[in-house]
């Protein structure tokens, strides 16, 4: 029996979106795969273990590390990143998502593993300049290369590609903004997750002048798995909900029951500049990763939209309705 399981490593094992592909892993697949959880000396994997997984440690940036995690692996899950939107973080951003991914598929070929299914970002694709849905093809921009997470997303790619050059299978899931209550109940909650509180308890009185695209975490984990099984090698699959600008969520979270939202203000652009230099401030004095920078208020001020399509029809994704994560998310 041991020797017909699959062995699945998993990177990014105890962050939002590897910790709950981990969770869907072994509720789908139970006992027939063998899970290796890849975390970094100094995470707290506390959390995955009322799991059936083996805890191994590593580091993207540690290739000894990598290659002994990689030995007797058939799949291999790449959910480890960094997320910045900050040109502040724009080399430490190429060392994880670049560097790092290079040195994750050198070991995937090195042992031959079957399939990477590498957790990639819509914020690798190219947008669309209107509102119109960009779909996995749409060329990426050249302005987008001065965003410093985009460009590291989109080089990350490019090192999944070269991966399938020289003989690797690799598959791209490419999700929209996550949110949404994760499935083990020891794992935090995103930024975003928290922001969507912080708008139901009335905390937000502005909003942004652009519109981003969201999807649960759940279905952000059964997309991975799905991708595994079904995905074409070399294909990106955009893993999106829905479309919304951000006038429509706010007002979509001050209708659920129970919220102090009682409207907010567009925000001048002048006014997401001064608010992206102050979070940059703020992050600078207190030693903190940023959450409102000037880079991220640069891309509120966009409708970046995607069109999920592909993942509908090539993986059969069926999506949750935005409005029953957000009511999920401010229900605890």
């Amino acid at each position: 029996m041991e020797r017909n399981r699959q062995s699945i490593l998993v990177t990014g094992a105890t962050g939002y979106i590897g910790s709950e592909v981990i969770v869907e892993l072994c509720r789908l697949y139970g006992d027939t795969v063998r899970v290796r959880a890849l975390a970094r000396r100094g995470s707290d994997p506390a959390h995955l273990g009322t799991l059936p997984v083996d805890i191994v440690y590593g580091d993207l940036l540690d290739p000894v590390s990598l290659f002994d995690a990689c030995d007797g692996v058939d799949i291999v899950f790449h959910c480890a990143g960094l997320v910045a939107y900050s040109a502040n973080y724009r080399h430490r951003l190429y060392e994880i998502n670049v560097t790092g991914t290079a040195n994750l598929v050198n070991a995937c070929l090195y042992h031959g593993v079957e399939r990477l299914v590498h957790t990639s970002s819509v914020a690798a694709v190219g947008v669309s300049g209107t509102m119109e849905p960009a779909n996995e093809t749409t060329p990426f921009k050249e302005w987008q290369h001065r965003i410093a997470y985009m460009e590291s997303k989109h080089l990350s790619e490019m090192e999944g590609m070269r991966g399938i050059a020289e003989g690797l299978d690799v598959v791209f899931v490419n999700p929209g903004v996550v949110l949404g209550l994760p499935s083990n109940s020891g794992q935090s909650l995103n930024s975003t997750t928290r922001a969507v509180r912080n708008i139901y308890r009335g905390k937000i009185p502005l909003h942004p002048s652009g519109g981003i695209s969201i999807v649960d975490i759940t279905d952000v984990a059964a997309a991975h798995l799905a991708a595994w099984k079904k995905g074409r090698t070399g294909s990106r699959y955009l893993v999106t909900a829905g479309n919304y600008s951000f006038r429509e969520l706010f007002t979509m979270i001050g209708a659920l029951s129970g919220s102090r939202y009682r409207g907010a203000v567009q925000a001048a652009p002048f006014v997401e500049q001064a608010a992206g230099a102050a979070g940059e401030l703020y992050a600078a004095l207190s030693g903190r990763k940023p959450y409102i920078t000037i880079e991220s208020m640069r891309l509120a001020g966009r409708f970046l939209f995607y069109n999920n399509r592909l993942s509908i029809e090539e993986l059969g994704m069926s999506y949750r309705p935005a409005e029953e994560t957000l009511k999920a998310v401010v229900a605890v």
